[in-house]
């Protein structure tokens, strides 16, 4: 039975700070509650009716079992002892086949040990009948904080794990070029909506700083972002990272693991280099997006898959299909929106911007002065192909500031041979001539057979 907020008076008890405090949370939450007992069913009912999402009741555990099966609930208030099994036997069961949610036992006849039972079969609460409201409601709101707290550490972990610097992609696609403003212009309109996205781009032209930005401007900002790294995962390791997994039964519960699908539920999963994944880890993942559901590995129960996917790639993903090296049906899964991301070299105006933004917040990082930037330096930085992007020119700038020099930051690398287009093949030509005549405008234009006013309207052009 499902009862709706509307259609049961409220109760009314003293204010609660606990309650109070995750009032939110409360509002949002799914609870299932399993008695015997038509009395406590109407009193629970009516408690929670009032200030939870979703309460459906039921008095025996079979049925408890099919609801489970279909529907996806925060927390679970279980009656000890009922007809056809007790509740402790019912949990560990559950537990065993792929129950996550947080159980909050509720008796009449209470001992330690059945207290201890209750802890071994994942019972997070405990609650001596008779009880008053405010009392199964603080158990649900701390319940609700452990779930909060535990899949925000899981969530942490996962970020330490792969190594990632957090604060280090948090900032937004930096430049006034026309090239990245088309591109934050795509970004904030994918935002609006839950499509799945896919970046494409060069090494290092800024990605996953592109992904999260799209994360923060859309509905699901207030859950977790999550970065997967595609390349080398083995299909193992792909549905454990994504699944999580339970242990064998005579492990108990504390042998849970909960995957990325339910400890960012919500949120956004990140899939950076998709193009990388292996033929079977593609399997699983067109499987879970086609399906929308997932089970954690040693579960025999399914459960709702609820997180945007955004992917990257340095290659069209619709060449890859068409060498029938990615799956087709994959690829149309996860490109409802392609975004393209330009190389640096091809966004000249930006990188006098971005300079300056790494220098300062490197600066401040490693304690050091910024070193005067000579307008050979500028010329070199203009000039230069870039073919690392962004993250080069990053590296480039923390190089300076630890040798005091930026023009020696960029070293003797020569320029990446490739064909270019005229405007480039200009600026080059152009850069290289104002560099052999030391900055000298006028000689300059004289050698290469042009007004001044031209070399002046090109160098603004390039920040110069």
């Amino acid at each position: 039975m499902s009862v709706s907020p509307g259609s049961l008076p409220a109760l009314r008890e003293p204010p609660d700070t606990t309650i109070t405090s995750l009032s939110d949370e409360l509002a949002r939450a799914a609870v299932l509650v399993i008695d015997d007992e038509p009395g406590m069913r109407n009193f629970l009912a009516k408690i929670l009716a009032v200030n939870c999402a979703r309460v459906d009741v039921t008095a025996d555990t079979r049925d408890a079992s099919r609801l489970l099966d279909e529907n996806a609930y925060d927390v679970i208030i279980l009656d000890n002892i009922m007809p056809d099994k007790t509740g402790l036997e019912w949990l560990a069961e559950q537990r065993k086949i792929g129950l996550f949610s947080d159980a909050i036992m509720i008796t009449a006849h209470a001992d330690l040990d059945t207290a201890i039972q209750a802890i071994r079969a994942g019972a997070s609460d405990f609650l001596l009948k008779p009880f008053r409201s405010n009392q199964v409601l603080n158990a649900i709101a701390r319940s609700l904080e452990r779930s909060r707290l535990r899949r925000q550490n899981s969530v942490l972990r996962h970020e330490l794990e792969v190594g990632k610097d957090i604060l280090k992609h948090r900032d937004a696609l930096l430049g006034t070029s026309v090239e990245i403003q088309k591109a934050r212009q795509a970004i904030e309109q994918a935002a609006l909506s839950h499509a799945n996205v896919v970046f494409r781009g060069e090494v290092g032209s800024g990605k996953q700083v592109a992904a999260r930005m799209l994360h923060a401007a859309s509905p699901r900002a207030a859950h977790p972002f999550v970065w997967l790294q595609c390349y080398g995962m083995t299909e193992q390791a792909f549905q454990e990272r994504l699944f999580g997994h339970l242990g064998a039964p005579a492990d108990g519960p504390s042998s849970q693991q909960e995957g990325i699908l339910l400890s960012a539920a919500g949120g956004t999963l990140y899939l950076e280099d998709v193009e990388m994944l292996s033929a079977g880890c593609q399997n699983i993942l067109a499987e879970l997006v086609s399906t929308g559901r997932f089970s954690p590995l040693g579960a025999r129960r399914s459960l709702e898959f609820d997180l945007r996917i955004i992917s990257s790639t340095t290659r069209p993903l619709q060449t890859i299909a068409a060498e029938r090296v990615f799956r087709t049906d994959l690829f149309y899964l996860l490109t409802v929106v392609e975004i393209l991301l330009p190389p640096l070299r091809q966004r000249t105006a930006d990188i006098m911007e971005l300079t300056r933004f790494f220098s300062e917040r490197l600066s401040q990082r490693m304690g050091t002065g910024i070193p005067a930037f000579s307008p050979a330096a500028r010329r070199r930085f203009l000039s230069h192909d870039w073919p690392g992007n962004v993250m080069e020119l990053r590296n480039t700038v923390e190089r300076a500031l630890i040798h005091g020099d930026f023009e020696a930051a960029l070293g003797t690398a020569a320029p990446r041979i490739e064909i270019e287009d005229l405007a480039a093949v200009e600026r080059r030509h152009i850069l290289a001539v104002l560099d052999a005549c030391d900055g000298n405008r006028a000689e300059a234009a004289r050698r290469l057979g042009v007004a001044r006013k031209t070399i002046d309207r090109k160098c603004r052009s390039w920040g110069l």
